[in-house]
């Protein structure tokens, strides 16, 4: 009766632990208007389960009150780094980020991704402008 007691005690403490490990985005000035059907679709990332990525994981934090997406690339081990960087990702990933959420930004909604670990940093904020300037053809 006495370890049940102890159990049903400190279960809330470890859980509260297990919650306060989770990874805080760097801040951002971003703040769009998203409507609110994208808000609940978009609101379904938040518990989609961490996937493999490059011998890292990668997981979702979107923020509604901002309607800002920020995918996470986080290394497994302190000593592991980024072999990237900033801009080279930014020239990578601008072109499938607007083709894979282009209604959703159109809509307001903001997306970034964040290299959590050694070497990283955030790219900047994906907007509709950064996807209307991406689709201009390039001088020569």
């Amino acid at each position: 009766m006495k370890f049940r007691i102890a159990s049903l005690a400190i279960a809330p403490l470890l859980l509260s632990g297990c919650i306060s490990t989770k990874l805080t985005p760097p801040s951002s000035d971003y703040v769009g208007n998203l409507p609110d059907a994208y808000k609940v679709e978009l609101n379904k990332l938040n518990d989609v389960p961490s996937t493999p990525f490059r011998g890292g994981v990668q997981t979702f934090q979107f923020d509604e009150e901002n309607s800002l997406l920020t995918v996470i690339y986080r290394l497994p081990n302190p000593r592991w780094y980024w072999n990237t960087h900033k801009s080279q990702a930014e020239k990578d990933i601008f072109p499938y980020v607007c083709e894979q959420f282009g209604g959703a930004i159109e809509n307001g909604l903001g997306v970034r991704y964040w290299y959590s670990g050694n070497g990283g940093f955030a790219t900047d904020v994906v907007t509709a402008e950064t996807c209307h300037n991406l689709s201009q053809p390039t001088e020569s």
